[in-house]
């Protein structure tokens, strides 16, 4: 099986007009996608997606995502994989703030979870709104937008669905999960008032994946911890329970290489114009091998940078070592999994089953499905789903991206997830 990797960027901030005659950095669009052709296919082994980390879009806006949807479908044809192979998080640009200006209702309820004086009394009104029968996804309309936009890759989040879960596997026993997590619930208008630099956000205790056995855990999440509310007590679980993390937001590469977890931020993909101006993103593979003491998770990072010519992307020297593209970093999973959860003298005890998390997991077939089934229209869509019986007379009137993953566990109760999956390819070549 061996290596395995993924492209991990962020923050491309589409606006509504890219892509026009005058957009200054489509140029810049197309250099990346040279250098995913020409480097990162030669560099890589077995690529497997795109990650990213958050603001795909400048203000939230629909057209925005029109003009990022070309862009990844240009991007996953220069690597030859397949669509829905990306994997996105939310960012603050991807935030509608248009509505969290004139939502009332919505600015008081993040103003009442921003106001929380603990962790457990932020995920007490968490918890609250997501459960409340009147509006249930009241926290989730400001990014409505990107749902709607990501909902064919999967990674669309609401109040039944507070993070997203992909599954790889890898040698010696291990599976690598990537974990997508939302830190923009509490983002509005008010993230810049006054010019601050940085503005606490809210991610709760239930965003933290649990333990699992032969999982190695790579979270994908916009805002790094340090922009973080509570971050003081959330980081030492954070860094038991997710060994590889991945952030955006700061425009910056950051790397930091600890002796139970690797944080990486991507920098920025297409960033403003200014100074500095430093277009960034990352290559990064991911290597399960087994040594005398345990098993390892190897990781390799290839840091890019635009060059000061601005003519193509090339290695970042001063993140890696001499005569090399890339720098790695081992981390020994066996041995971190014993410090972290057992006893110093282990007793023996009743084994309980694993908690399971607010998250959905995709793979296979399910994963074509999804992507497939929003390319079509809706009434054909409905066609589909009565000719399989699977249209429910309760679904009238209501998104079918609400209504996916129950469709879906219908569909393989009745064994007839293949039929579905057929007749959505037939519609889609007529």
């Amino acid at each position: 099986m061996g290596e395995i990797a993924f492209i991990h960027l962020s923050d491309i901030h589409f606006h509504k007009s890219s892509g026009n005659e005058g957009d200054i950095d489509e140029e810049l669009r197309n250099t990346l996608r040279t250098d995913l052709k020409l480097n990162a296919k030669n560099n890589l082994c077995k690529i497997e997606g795109i990650l990213v980390g958050g603001d795909i879009a400048f203000s939230g806006q629909e057209k925005e995502y029109e003009i990022a949807k070309d862009f990844f479908k240009d991007m996953v044809s220069d690597l030859g994989i397949d669509e829905k192979n990306i994997y996105c998080v939310p960012g603050n640009h991807d935030v509608n703030q248009e509505l969290t200006k004139s939502s009332i209702s919505l600015l008081n309820a993040q103003t009442e979870i921003e106001k929380a004086k603990t962790l457990d009394s932020a995920d007490l009104l968490l918890e609250k709104y997501i459960e409340d029968p009147a509006s249930p996804d009241l926290l989730f309309k400001s990014i409505e937008n990107y749902n709607n936009f990501v909902a064919a890759y999967r990674c669309n989040i609401n109040h039944k669905k507070l993070t997203w879960t992909a599954e790889f596997p890898l040698d010696n026993d291990m599976r690598l999960k990537i974990w997508g997590m939302n830190s923009c619930i509490i983002s509005s208008y008010l993230d810049q008032k006054n010019n601050a630099a940085i503005r606490e956000m809210i991610i709760g205790q239930r965003q933290i994946p649990s333990y699992e056995d032969n999982v190695i855990w790579v979270s994908l999440c916009h805002h790094p911890i340090e922009c973080w509310k509570f971050a003081d007590e959330i980081q030492a679980k954070l860094d038991k329970r997710i060994d590889i993390q991945l952030y955006g937001h700061k425009h910056e590469q950051k790397i930091n290489k600890g002796s139970d977890r690797l944080v990486l931020g991507a920098g920025a993909a297409q960033p403003p114009r200014g100074k500095p101006w430093n277009p960034r993103y990352n290559w990064i593979s991911f290597e399960c091998i087994k040594k005398d003491d345990g098993r390892y998770i190897k990781v390799k990072i290839f840091p890019r940078v635009l060059s000061e010519d601005r003519n193509n992307f090339e290695p970042d020297k001063l993140s890696c070592p001499k005569g090399t593209n890339f720098f790695e970093y081992e981390l020994n999973i066996d041995e971190k999994r014993r410090k972290d959860f057992q006893d110093a003298k282990p007793m023996q005890t009743e084994k309980k089953p694993v908690p399971k998390n607010n998250s959905v997991m995709f793979q296979g077939i399910e994963k074509e499905i999804v992507y497939n089934f929003f390319e079509l229209s809706y009434v054909q869509q409905c066609n589909i789903l009565s000719e399989l019986k699977l249209f429910r007379n309760e679904y009238a009137g209501k998104r079918y991206i609400e209504l996916i993953d129950k469709i879906l566990a219908e569909a393989r109760e009745k064994n007839c997830l293949d039929p579905l999956n057929e007749m959505i390819k037939q519609k889609l070549k007529h």
